[in-house]
Protein backbone atom coordinates (compact mmCIF):
# COMPACT_ATOMS: atom_id res chain seq x y z
CA UNK A 1 0.00 0.00 0.00
CA UNK A 2 3.27 1.98 0.80
CA UNK A 3 4.25 1.90 -2.77
CA UNK A 4 0.98 2.81 -4.47
CA UNK A 5 1.11 6.07 -2.23
CA UNK A 6 4.52 7.21 -3.73
CA UNK A 7 3.67 6.24 -7.04
CA UNK A 8 0.58 8.34 -6.90
CA UNK A 9 2.68 10.78 -4.93
CA UNK A 10 5.25 11.05 -7.89
CA UNK A 11 2.07 10.96 -10.57
CA UNK A 12 0.92 13.95 -8.92
CA UNK A 13 4.16 15.65 -9.20
CA UNK A 14 4.67 14.84 -12.52
CA UNK A 15 1.63 16.34 -13.86
CA UNK A 16 1.54 19.44 -12.04
CA UNK A 17 5.23 20.01 -13.16
CA UNK A 18 3.66 20.23 -16.87
CA UNK A 19 0.62 23.01 -15.26
CA UNK A 20 1.88 26.41 -16.46
CA UNK A 21 1.93 27.89 -12.98
CA UNK A 22 3.52 25.39 -11.34
CA UNK A 23 6.16 26.29 -9.01
CA UNK A 24 5.10 30.02 -9.27
CA UNK A 25 4.95 32.41 -6.35
CA UNK A 26 1.94 34.32 -6.07
CA UNK A 27 2.89 37.76 -5.42
CA UNK A 28 1.22 41.15 -5.84
CA UNK A 29 4.26 43.32 -6.33
CA UNK A 30 4.76 44.09 -9.92
CA UNK A 31 8.58 44.19 -9.52
CA UNK A 32 8.46 40.80 -8.11
CA UNK A 33 6.13 39.10 -11.18
CA UNK A 34 8.69 40.94 -13.82
CA UNK A 35 11.63 38.78 -12.22
CA UNK A 36 9.99 36.02 -12.07
CA UNK A 37 9.40 35.91 -15.61
CA UNK A 38 12.71 36.78 -16.76
CA UNK A 39 13.55 33.12 -14.91
CA UNK A 40 10.56 31.55 -16.66
CA UNK A 41 11.33 32.17 -20.29
CA UNK A 42 14.87 32.79 -20.37
CA UNK A 43 16.09 30.14 -17.69
CA UNK A 44 13.32 27.76 -17.74
CA UNK A 45 11.58 27.88 -21.05
CA UNK A 46 8.20 28.31 -19.55
CA UNK A 47 7.02 31.54 -21.43
CA UNK A 48 3.65 31.21 -21.58
CA UNK A 49 3.41 31.67 -17.65
CA UNK A 50 6.25 34.37 -17.75
CA UNK A 51 3.47 35.72 -20.31
CA UNK A 52 0.68 36.07 -17.79
CA UNK A 53 3.22 37.70 -15.07
CA UNK A 54 3.95 40.52 -17.55
CA UNK A 55 0.80 41.04 -18.15
CA UNK A 56 -0.14 41.28 -14.87
CA UNK A 57 2.61 43.54 -13.68
CA UNK A 58 1.48 46.21 -16.62
CA UNK A 59 -1.69 46.30 -14.97
CA UNK A 60 -0.89 46.82 -11.55
CA UNK A 61 1.58 49.58 -13.26
CA UNK A 62 -0.79 51.10 -15.12
CA UNK A 63 -3.22 51.15 -11.81
CA UNK A 64 -0.32 53.02 -10.13
CA UNK A 65 0.91 55.42 -13.09
CA UNK A 66 3.93 53.91 -12.67
CA UNK A 67 5.69 55.10 -15.54
CA UNK A 68 9.12 53.01 -15.34
CA UNK A 69 7.08 49.85 -14.61
CA UNK A 70 5.47 50.02 -17.56
CA UNK A 71 8.59 50.53 -19.56
CA UNK A 72 10.12 47.47 -18.28
CA UNK A 73 6.81 45.66 -18.46
CA UNK A 74 6.65 46.77 -22.33
CA UNK A 75 10.41 45.45 -22.73
CA UNK A 76 10.13 42.12 -21.07
CA UNK A 77 7.14 41.55 -23.31
CA UNK A 78 8.94 42.15 -26.26
CA UNK A 79 12.00 39.82 -25.14
CA UNK A 80 9.95 37.12 -24.35
CA UNK A 81 8.88 37.35 -27.82
CA UNK A 82 12.18 37.59 -28.92
CA UNK A 83 13.14 34.86 -27.02
CA UNK A 84 14.22 31.13 -27.49
CA UNK A 85 11.51 29.92 -25.37
CA UNK A 86 8.55 30.96 -27.28
CA UNK A 87 10.52 29.29 -30.22
CA UNK A 88 10.46 26.08 -28.52
CA UNK A 89 6.63 26.54 -27.80
CA UNK A 90 5.63 27.19 -31.58
CA UNK A 91 3.14 24.31 -32.16
CA UNK A 92 1.56 25.59 -28.49
CA UNK A 93 1.47 29.46 -29.81
CA UNK A 94 0.14 28.14 -33.17
CA UNK A 95 -2.88 25.99 -32.01
CA UNK A 96 -3.86 28.51 -28.72
CA UNK A 97 -2.34 32.07 -29.43
CA UNK A 98 -0.79 34.30 -27.02
CA UNK A 99 -2.53 36.10 -24.40
CA UNK A 100 -2.62 39.31 -26.36
CA UNK A 101 -4.76 38.65 -29.30
CA UNK A 102 -3.20 40.77 -31.47
CA UNK A 103 -0.26 38.61 -31.50
CA UNK A 104 0.82 35.53 -33.96
CA UNK A 105 3.48 33.19 -34.00
CA UNK A 106 3.95 34.58 -36.80
CA UNK A 107 4.05 38.55 -36.01
CA UNK A 108 5.68 38.39 -33.10
CA UNK A 109 8.87 39.98 -33.83
CA UNK A 110 6.61 43.18 -35.46
CA UNK A 111 4.76 42.87 -31.91
CA UNK A 112 7.89 42.92 -29.93
CA UNK A 113 9.50 46.42 -31.75
CA UNK A 114 5.52 47.64 -30.77
CA UNK A 115 6.45 47.06 -27.41
CA UNK A 116 9.87 48.17 -27.45
CA UNK A 117 8.64 51.81 -28.83
CA UNK A 118 5.97 51.77 -26.19
CA UNK A 119 9.22 51.01 -23.45
CA UNK A 120 11.02 54.37 -25.35
CA UNK A 121 7.92 56.18 -24.80
CA UNK A 122 7.32 55.59 -21.27
CA UNK A 123 10.97 55.58 -20.33
CA UNK A 124 10.79 59.12 -22.00
CA UNK A 125 8.33 60.25 -19.81
CA UNK A 126 9.69 58.66 -16.52
CA UNK A 127 13.31 60.51 -17.34
CA UNK A 128 11.47 63.64 -17.96
CA UNK A 129 10.24 62.86 -14.24
CA UNK A 130 13.14 61.37 -12.56
CA UNK A 131 14.98 64.53 -14.22
CA UNK A 132 12.33 66.96 -12.83
CA UNK A 133 12.82 65.53 -9.30
CA UNK A 134 16.73 65.11 -9.28
CA UNK A 135 16.17 60.89 -8.71
CA UNK A 136 19.35 60.33 -10.89
CA UNK A 137 19.60 56.72 -9.72
CA UNK A 138 16.34 56.04 -11.04
CA UNK A 139 17.31 58.01 -14.43
CA UNK A 140 20.46 55.85 -14.85
CA UNK A 141 18.23 52.57 -14.57
CA UNK A 142 15.67 54.05 -16.85
CA UNK A 143 18.08 55.13 -19.16
CA UNK A 144 20.40 51.64 -19.25
CA UNK A 145 17.24 50.18 -20.15
CA UNK A 146 15.84 52.60 -22.71
CA UNK A 147 19.17 51.44 -24.46
CA UNK A 148 18.28 48.10 -24.18
CA UNK A 149 14.91 49.03 -25.82
CA UNK A 150 16.95 50.94 -28.75
CA UNK A 151 19.57 48.29 -29.51
CA UNK A 152 16.71 45.43 -29.32
CA UNK A 153 14.69 47.51 -32.56
CA UNK A 154 18.25 48.04 -34.23
CA UNK A 155 18.90 51.43 -33.30
CA UNK A 156 22.56 50.65 -32.21
CA UNK A 157 23.40 54.63 -32.53
CA UNK A 158 20.70 55.69 -30.19
CA UNK A 159 21.18 52.72 -27.60
CA UNK A 160 24.57 53.64 -26.97
CA UNK A 161 23.59 57.45 -27.19
CA UNK A 162 21.88 55.92 -24.09
CA UNK A 163 24.45 54.06 -22.52
CA UNK A 164 26.23 57.53 -22.24
CA UNK A 165 23.50 59.24 -20.58
CA UNK A 166 23.03 56.16 -18.01
CA UNK A 167 26.86 56.84 -17.17
CA UNK A 168 26.30 60.74 -16.73
CA UNK A 169 23.26 60.06 -14.42
CA UNK A 170 25.10 57.58 -12.41
CA UNK A 171 28.23 59.84 -12.05
CA UNK A 172 25.23 63.05 -11.20
CA UNK A 173 23.84 61.15 -8.44
CA UNK A 174 26.46 61.61 -5.78
CA UNK A 175 27.25 65.08 -7.15
CA UNK A 176 23.15 66.19 -6.54
CA UNK A 177 23.12 63.68 -3.46
CA UNK A 178 26.07 63.77 -1.41
CA UNK A 179 24.41 60.65 0.86
CA UNK A 180 24.18 58.80 -1.98
CA UNK A 181 26.17 54.93 -2.14
CA UNK A 182 25.49 53.93 -5.81
CA UNK A 183 26.46 50.28 -6.35
CA UNK A 184 29.41 48.83 -8.67
CA UNK A 185 29.57 45.39 -8.98
CA UNK A 186 32.71 43.78 -7.06
CA UNK A 187 35.19 43.49 -10.45
CA UNK A 188 33.83 46.39 -12.39
CA UNK A 189 36.03 49.25 -12.10
CA UNK A 190 35.00 52.44 -12.66
CA UNK A 191 32.10 52.98 -14.77
CA UNK A 192 33.69 56.05 -16.82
Amino acid sequence: MQVFKRIAIVCGLVMLGGCAGFGIVATSDPDTKLSDSIDLFERQARPIPAERLIREAMVIYEQRSDLRGLGHANRQYSELLRSPAVRKWEKSYRRSGFQDPTITFDNRLEKADEFDRKAISYYERAAQEYLRTGAYDSLTNVYLNRAMSHLNIGEKDTGCGYYDKAVEAFEENPRRNPEAKPYTPPGSGSVA
